[in-house]
Parts: structure tokens; sequence; C-alpha cells
């Protein structure tokens, strides 16, 4: 199944709260991943969609799938290179 297809489907949306995600896939609290993004240090990118402190921080669905799929690709090759016996 796709990332980004699979992601669609959970949230039904193309954006996501920063704060829907953050703990599940990155693992801070709303806190430190807001201000992670106010630093432009988030693993993602993130923005808003007006200039105002009340309104929610976003991230593209594309965005998380492509981190996503990246960590997992990184993961994998790790994970085969000790576990490939050697020739």
């Amino acid at each position: 199944m796709n990332t980004q297809f699979a992601l669609l489907a959970r949230y039904e949306a193309t954006t996501i709260p920063l704060k829907a995600v953050c703990e599940e896939f990155f693992g801070v609290k709303k806190n430190t991943a807001e201000q992670q993004a106010k630093a432009g240090t988030f693993p993602v990118p993130t923005f808003k969609l007006r200039d105002s402190e009340r309104s929610p921080t976003l991230i593209h669905v594309s965005d998380l799938a492509e981190y996503i799929d990246a960590r997992y690709k990184q993961a994998k090759e790790e994970w085969t290179a000790v576990n490939t016996p050697a020739a």
C-alpha cells in the first residue's frame, strides 16, 4: 500500500495538524513539536495558513509520507546489512 494514500485515508485531508501526528510519528509532545517547527528544526516542513499564533501548524501529507518512507528505507538497508550472510 502507498504510504501517502494510507495517510490520506486515515486523516481524510491533504494537510494534517502537527499536534495530531507529533507524538505518534515523531515521539515528541505538542509543545516541543511547535518549538521545533518555529525554529525550523522539525524533521518535515511545517506551515500555517495564516500569519497568526492561533492558526494551527500543519504538515502536508506528502511530506509526512516521504519522511516515513525514507526512514523505512534506511532501517531496511541497515537490517539487511546486519542480517545478510557474508558471501
